[in-house]
């Protein structure tokens, strides 16, 4: 699982990766693929508990509360 920031970049890619919609399936897929894994499985906007003590304190900050402005994404060999 990689937990990457949801920057609002104007072209709603996080948006579709946030929320798991469709469209966000080869946004996750390029990412996977860029980090030697074969496919995205799964792809959602992260909660405090697929967040650990081992993920940067950068990320581990992107969550106030229930609310995290990180995606998760789930790939595969």
């Amino acid at each position: 699982m990689f937990i990457v920031a949801n920057d609002a970049d104007g072209y709603g890619i996080d948006r579709c990766l946030a929320t798991g919609a469709k469209c966000g399936a080869a946004a996750a897929n390029a990412y996977c693929k860029m980090q030697a894994f074969a496919e995205a499985t799964t792809f959602h906007k992260a909660d405090r508990g697929d967040i650990t003590s081992a993920v940067a304190t950068d990320a581990a900050t992107a969550c106030r509360g229930a609310i995290c402005d990180v995606v998760a994404i789930v790939c595969t060999r």
